[in-house]
């Protein structure tokens, strides 16, 4: 069971500790604390409060959203890859990058389409601000998530295609990969991609209740409805999100 620290505990914390947004499925969130349970990690965990300023939070680390992640007096990170590449160096194996070099750039090219700018991520963000945004009157806190997002309604407009062609070249690279007998986005084990992908199909098709339990009135906003992105969400790539889930991850996802 998460059992939340304070703000202020955590950052004296002296170990590996995580600042997580509390009580929704926040991907970017989700895959850091699962690559470290995958490692066996121990870590501290603390409450970032959507629509709060978490003014000790940012004054601590410099970053204006979860998560953050520190180890010991090193500073904090908050970045996708700077989290993925402390966990690879505080436990090497089980190894969640890639050591050959091709299958490495492959990995982490994809997973940069989920988790980086422009990502799946990214894109749905914008979608999921536009009618805020776009109405003239977003809350605060949605208008600063705006700003980090640099909303345009023209960028919103074109996330839907984006995202549609992200999902096709997952899929395209799972289906090559199931073809062969591999259960995996890329080689022949589990990697950091596998968990990006479970952690963020929930912006496109949460989860049931059961095993995502984020609260009902902002489930639907976490379900896309744009006909691009649902014409490119192959079955295969939900099979895979549900077999990782079971195999890898906290069932149900502690929020």
């Amino acid at each position: 069971m998460l059992n939340y620290l304070t703000q202020a505990d955590i950052i004296a914390h002296p170990g590996l500790r995580i600042v997580l947004v509390q009580g929704l499925p926040s991907p970017w969130g989700q895959s850091a604390k699962t690559l470290f349970e995958v490692k066996g990690l121990d870590y501290a965990a603390a409450p970032w409060i959507a629509g709060d300023a978490n003014q000790a939070i940012v004054d601590w680390s410099h970053a204006d959203s979860a998560p953050v992640v520190a180890w010991r007096d090193e500073a904090p990170v908050n970045r996708w890859f700077d989290i993925l590449f402390l966990a690879e160096r505080l436990a090497p194996t089980p190894a969640l990058i890639p050591a050959d070099a091709k299958q490495r750039a492959l990995m982490l090219g994809l997973s940069h389409e989920i988790c980086g700018e422009l990502g799946i991520g990214w894109n749905r963000r914008l979608q999921m601000f536009a009618p805020m945004l776009d109405s003239g009157q977003a809350p605060p806190g949605v208008q600063h998530m705006g700003r980090k997002y640099r909303y345009t309604k023209e960028d919103a407009v074109r996330a839907g295609a984006r995202t549609a062609e992200q999902l096709k070249v997952l899929a395209e690279q799972l289906h090559a990969q199931y073809a062969r007998g591999a259960r995996y986005f890329v080689g022949d084990a589990l990697s950091a991609l596998d968990i990006y992908w479970t952690m963020f199909a929930n912006l496109l098709e949460p989860l049931p209740r059961e095993q995502c339990p984020m609260p009902d009135d902002w489930r639907p906003m976490f379900v896309a409805t744009d006909p691009q992105i649902r014409a490119a969400l192959d079955p295969l790539l939900l099979q895979h999100r549900d077999r990782i889930f079971a195999a890898h991850c906290r069932n149900p996802m502690e929020l």
